[in-house]
């Protein structure tokens, strides 16, 4: 396997498997330092796509390849920005990350033919120039609340997403979480297991109670299918 993809599996469960669940993996996974004393952090994207919908179509049509952007920042905290560029190939993913500032990020929401003043190379200029020949724009924010657990074996990462919620892009980047729309019924909640060439079989037996097959779920697809 290309070291730059990680396998990356999926499960939609019940609020209840999900608090079971967290009990579990706190016995035998580290929290994300990240995450602070709650344990958990909220997390806002902001998702590109072209005028003819292409991420979301090619993500609805199961086309195997698919890339899409999006910028990312954490507990409505402005100060660090990603943006980020996410690459699928069936199972696999791969991202590759920039930090921006919020000037950049501004630039790249309303200046559309406008270079990043502060990070004007790598990612931030692949995205402008998708703009200008793809067509690329901002198009909705997604929002939710994610517990996050890590292992160092296998480079496993596990997150539990919650209250996925969601607003059609209209102002900007950093608006206020109040308009957001719910997208998934109270009791769903995203499941997502990342880990490189294994899943250890303590990891494996933690989630038997889990569905064995994984869905094809999409944050961004979900947001957009609800609008």
């Amino acid at each position: 396997m290309d070291r730059g993809y990680r396998n990356e599996l999926k499960y939609l469960i019940s609020r209840t498997d999900a608090e079971l669940l967290k009990l579990r993996l706190k016995g035998i996974m580290l929290p994300d330092p990240h995450a602070g004393p709650s344990g958990k952090y909220i997390i806002r994207s902001l998702y590109f796509d072209d005028f003819a919908g292409t991420a979301y179509y090619e993500k609805l049509d199961g086309i195997a390849e698919r890339t899409k952007y999006r910028i990312r920042f954490y507990n409505y905290d402005p100060s660090s920005i990603k943006l980020e560029r996410k690459e699928k190939i069936g199972c696999l993913t791969r991202k590759t990350a920039q930090t921006i500032t919020k000037a950049d990020a501004r630039t790249l929401e309303f200046a559309l033919a406008s270079r990043c003043p502060d990070n004007p190379e790598g990612l931030t200029e692949e995205l402008r120039l998708g703009m200008l020949t793809r067509g690329l724009r901002p198009k909705i924010l997604v929002d939710y609340d994610r517990t996050p657990f890590i292992c160092h074996d296998g480079n496993t990462r596990i997150t539990i997403d919650e209250n996925l919620r969601t607003r059609p892009y209209i102002a900007h980047l950093f608006a206020s979480p109040r308009a957001m729309t719910p997208v998934l019924e109270p009791n769903q909640v995203i499941l997502e297991v990342k880990f490189d060439d294994y899943l250890p079989g303590y990891l494996r037996d933690a989630l038997a109670d889990i569905p064995k097959a994984p869905m094809a779920i999409s944050k961004f697809a979900f947001c957009m299918s609800y609008l």
